[in-house]
């Protein structure tokens, strides 16, 4: 007993001399701003003793000695070396570090060291989003990324927005990327409807990752011909408390610009010179004209408007989870009267460790949104230039007020010899019921399963629905649109996508600096798409407007429709790292599509990439001032189904047809035209680049030139009459879709990027993304044209043709000279007709390529200088090299007043003599294809950091002013040079047909962390 206490005794005290032995060594972790940096990793050096920061910066850990060499890391800043002694609180700023090649990007089925890339990947982290106060997040990205152009089909609030991805390469299929959130691949209406993505809160987002060539994109066989824009949603971070944000903004729009019209005085005038130079006689209320108005219509309908955003966020963590719950709300007025848009989302994100071998990952996002339009001009003869919002505000003519004085809106093509082709513009604003109304819900459970060390088994089952409510009145007191009697339309869209996927995912590392990795795994997608339209006129009241069509004299029969299709996938990718130098990938998919004929449902799309680290040979060690060098290589193939299901077959469609003498209708089956040879467009890209570093990564550089190569292009053509049919797919007769022929990107791409200050006190970075891109269509069916559109139906004055040669829809048309002694536009006669009094007679012979409607360059600007916790960021951006086909200076500058109505008041320069023979010369030619160039402030920031004590509740407050649109310039002469009003699948590309002007707005707002 006495010998078994003298062992206690001689225990108590060895490990008493171990306890004083261990010392405890404590401090914060900051940025330069002097903000707590949480989740930071502090190490003492050559050992495994770490710990992470709270939420406040502070840390502690033992260490065996009274002093010790820490080393300190965190994601987005410099790391960092400092001494530390027990008992004495250490204080240590780490300095940003936005480009560290130690960031993680995400990819298709995974995620990467920005050091183990092989391919073309632009990123943009969640603190460089929330610069710009962004509606729909594809904003954010404009001038951001190098190889990446968004572009808005108008500024209406809530429009459709496109992004191209080193260029255009297709005719009937969609030239949009595959948007892929938290993995599930979204729906995305660029086209004339509401914006798929606009129902994402950006706030929601962590990180978007763009991927550009083959190796970054095969992974997602047939639909990544066009790229993938990758998204990833918040997550509550390991090792903070639970944190609470609240973000809210105010804004002031106004019209960036006004177009110059003609007031009362210079109409009449320019009306009177018509008539006198035409030899025509004098209309009396000419003669007698006293003017009693001269009405500013823009001033009428444009007004300022507020925009306001909500975002309150929780998020958090435990030992076995990880959460973020978000609520937001956003409402913007349109500069339009009575027009804007209303959003509403939740969003749950959670992250669960079930067990050692198991966790699940939940997904979950509800979403409501408003737009009220401004009816769009469509580009048919129903909704042309004249019957549309923005057209109806430029024709109407100044001298008549908005209302009589029995409070009834007036005619605003007052003079006899006016047209009929517009409408009241208030009237339109204030009475017409343009609404899409969306509804969304998405759900997605991830489950990953450690089935041994190194490999892992992923389950995603994953559900998207959307619901739209396409509301169109035009009431009665309307006299074209409305017709007297009042004209509505309905239509209800449903669309659900279920997607089912597994697959195995398996890593090795040989050692620290040699590892394989690996993914197999099969697919499957479906998509269901209900519509219903219906329309109906002649309406007893316009109260209603179209809510009760059983009060209508006429009711159109329903248009009903049930389109499903089908992809099911197999995929698999091998990458290789050999000492952090030597890296290779390889992947390859296999996709089926319901939307083909059984000859050629199934596609196959491989890669295969290489990169060279050549910085970590030891030829290189002694280059001390070169910290990076990588140079990468790439080639694959992604594809484009690029059509509506059930067009490759044989169907029947119900049409009214005569019946005997034509005295009746009868419902019959008219066949559509089957192709059972149509294939996959099928992409492949070249792709080689090169990384540079240089101090540290205090500047970087890389540079990517591509190739991009689309075959078998699919378009609708026009049948021989010996095909002896009278109507097939599509909107005009006698038409198939083909596969039509191949079209070339060729590009280069070029990212600069420097820390030029980074101090306790100031800090200045800039970025700059330059982008060269020259599209060409090198081969068309029999080497013929492929026009631009289908039918008789085009008011859109779209001038384009797809030709052997010449860039995807080129503008075609004839070659403007000048004027000749009496006013007369002269265009090139390349055929040398005449009429007889000798004057050219210009025909479509005479059409030659007269511009591109894409940009040879455009690139954006970044910089963002600090000054201790005030940081002044921007982004300026621009284009150049491409055309735009101005239709409403075509439209408001014609010498001819009879069936015509307001000018601009250009036109009385462009047609000093306006004159009858004038008009007939007056062509959609080269005068009116403008240069679209422009550089301008896309958006500015000043932005102030509060400081607070540890124990604030407060943890973090910012508040900040900012700016979007202040400066433009362009020698464009519309409303605003980012324009298309036909985007998307549409093959008429860089019209300005009276799109909805663009905005200059003022935003205040700020967002606080407890």
């Amino acid at each position: 007993m006495q010998r078994t206490s003298l062992w206690l005794l001689l225990a108590a005290l060895l490990w008493g001399m171990d306890a004083a032995a261990q010392h405890r060594i404590s401090g914060r972790v900051l940025s330069t701003q002097r903000t707590p940096i949480p989740g930071a990793t502090v190490q003492i050096k050559s050992s495994k003793i770490a710990a992470a920061t709270a939420e406040d910066g502070s840390f502690s850990l033992q260490s065996p000695t009274p002093t010790a060499i820490l080393v300190i890391s965190s994601i987005g800043f410099e790391r960092k070396e400092v001494s530390a002694t027990a008992g004495a609180a250490v204080t240590i700023e780490l300095r940003d570090d936005a480009k560290s090649l130690s960031d993680v990007v995400v990819v298709g089925y995974g995620a990467i060291r920005k050091t183990d890339l092989t391919g073309s990947v632009a990123s943009l982290k969640s603190a460089q989003l929330q610069e710009f106060p962004a509606v729909s997040i594809e904003q954010a990205v404009q001038g951001r990324m190098a190889g990446v152009q968004v572009q808005q089909t108008s500024g209406q609030p809530g429009a459709g927005i496109s992004m191209r991805i080193r260029g255009v390469s297709s005719i009937a299929g969609g030239n949009e990327p595959l948007y892929v959130v938290d993995g599930l691949p979204q729906f995305n209406d660029d086209v004339r409807g509401a914006n798929g993505l606009s129902s994402i809160n950006p706030s929601d987002i962590e990180s978007i990752e763009v991927l550009k060539d083959a190796a970054a994109t095969a992974i997602y066989g047939s639909r990544g011909a066009n790229g993938v824009v990758m998204i990833t949603t918040k997550i509550g971070k390991a090792g903070r408390d639970p944190r609470v944000t609240f973000e809210s903004s105010l804004g002031l729009q106004t019209v960036r610009k006004k177009l110059d019209m003609m007031g009362t005085d210079e109409y009449v005038a320019f009306a009177k010179s018509y008539f006198t130079n035409s030899n025509i006689n004098m209309p009396a209320e000419l003669t007698n004209f006293s003017k009693t108005a001269d009405t500013d219509w823009q001033d009428e309908v444009f007004r300022t408007a507020l925009i306001s955003n909500s975002s309150l966020s929780m998020s958090g963590a435990t030992d076995k989870s990880r959460y973020y719950v978000s609520a937001g709300y956003t409402s913007q007025q349109g500069i339009v009267e009575n027009s804007g848009y209303k959003r509403v989302s939740l969003r749950a994100n959670l992250d669960n460790t079930l067990n050692r071998w198991l966790t699940m990952q939940t997904r979950m996002m509800a979403a409501r949104s408003v737009q009220n339009g401004f009816a769009p001009a469509v580009g048919d003869n129903t909704r042309n230039f004249g019957k549309s919002g923005i057209g109806s505000v430029l024709r109407s003519i100044s001298t008549v007020p908005v209302r009589k004085a029995d409070g009834t809106y007036t005619d605003t093509s007052p003079f006899s010899f006016n047209g009929i082709d517009v409408e009241n513009p208030v009237a339109m604003a204030l009475e017409v019921l343009d609404r899409n109304t969306t509804t969304r819900f998405q759900g997605a459970l991830d489950f990953k399963a450690t089935l041994a060390k190194g490999l892992e088994n992923i389950t995603r089952v994953a559900a998207d629905y959307y619901h739209i409510r396409r509301d169109l009145y035009f009431p009665r007191i309307l006299p074209q649109l409305g017709g007297g009697i009042g004209n509505a339309e309905l239509g209800n869209y449903d669309k659900t996508s279920v997607l089912a996927e597994d697959y195995l995912q398996y890593r090795y590392n040989f050692d620290p600096t040699t590892y394989i990795e690996a993914i197999a795994g099969i697919s499957y997608q479906k998509d269901r798409l209900n519509t219903t339209d219906i329309a109906a006129s002649g309406f007893g009241s316009d109260d209603l407007k179209n809510y009760n069509f059983s009060s209508a004299n006429s009711v159109s029969k329903p248009v009903t429709d049930v389109i499903e299709s089908t992809l099911i996938s197999a995929f698999g990718r091998v990458r290789f790292n050999l000492k952090d130098k030597y890296l290779f990938a390889v992947s390859l998919r296999r996709d089926g599509a319901s939307v083909f004929a059984e000859n050629n449902k199934y596609g196959t799309f491989p890669s295969v990439s290489a990169g060279w680290r050549m910085s970590e040979e030891e030829f290189m060690k002694g280059i001390e001032w070169l910290s990076n060098v990588k140079i990468r290589a790439s080639w694959g193939e992604a594809g484009n189904p690029a059509i509506k299901p059930y067009q490759s077959l044989l169907l029947g469609r119900t049409v009214n047809t005569g019946q005997g003498a034509g005295t009746g209708l009868v419902v019959g089956i008219a066949p559509t035209l089957p192709n059972p040879d149509l294939k996959w467009e099928t992409t492949a890209q070249t792709d080689v680049g090169i990384d540079l570093g240089f101090v540290n990564e205090r500047f970087r550089l890389t540079f990517d030139y591509y190739i991009k190569n689309t075959k078998d292009l699919l378009a609708l053509v026009q049948l021989p009459p010996s095909a002896g049919v009278s109507a097939g797919i599509g909107t005009g007769p006698d038409q198939i879709i083909d596969n039509v022929g191949e079209v070339q990107n060729k590009g280069w791409e070029l990212t600069v990027g420097a820390n030029i200050l980074n101090s306790r006190d100031w800090g200045l970075t800039v970025d700059v993304n330059l982008s060269g891109n020259k599209n060409k269509v090198t081969k068309t069916k029999n080497g013929l044209d492929v026009p631009t559109m289908s039918g008789g139906n085009d008011a859109s004055g779209s001038n384009s043709i797809i030709r052997q040669g010449e860039p995807l829809s080129a503008f075609f048309g004839p070659v403007f000279l000048g004027l000749d002694k009496d006013g007369v536009p002269i265009h090139e006669n390349v055929n040398g007709d005449k009429d007889q009094n000798g004057r050219d007679i210009i025909n479509a012979l005479d059409n030659q390529i007269i511009g591109s409607p894409y940009p040879d360059l455009y690139y954006g600007i970044n910089p963002t200088l600090r000054y201790k916790r005030l940081t002044l960021s921007s982004v300026w951006a621009g284009v150049s090299g491409l055309t735009i086909n101005n239709g409403g200076l075509f439209e408001l500058t014609g010498p001819n007043v009879q069936n015509s109505y307001n000018k601009l008041k250009v036109a009385a320069e462009m047609y000093p003599r306006p004159s009858q023979l004038a008009g007939n010369y007056h062509l959609r030619s080269s005068r009116f294809m403008e240069d679209g160039s422009f550089f301008r402030l896309r958006n500015v920031r000043l932005d102030y950091a509060f400081a607070f004590r540890n124990t604030s509740a407060v943890k973090a407050l910012n508040v900040y002013i900012s700016g979007q649109n202040l400066l433009t310039w362009t020698d464009y002469s519309g409303f605003d040079p980012e324009v298309n009003s036909f985007n998307g699948n549409d093959r008429r590309q860089g019209v300005d047909l009276a799109a909805y002007p663009a905005a200059r707005t003022y935003t205040l707002g700020f967002n606080v962390t407890f």
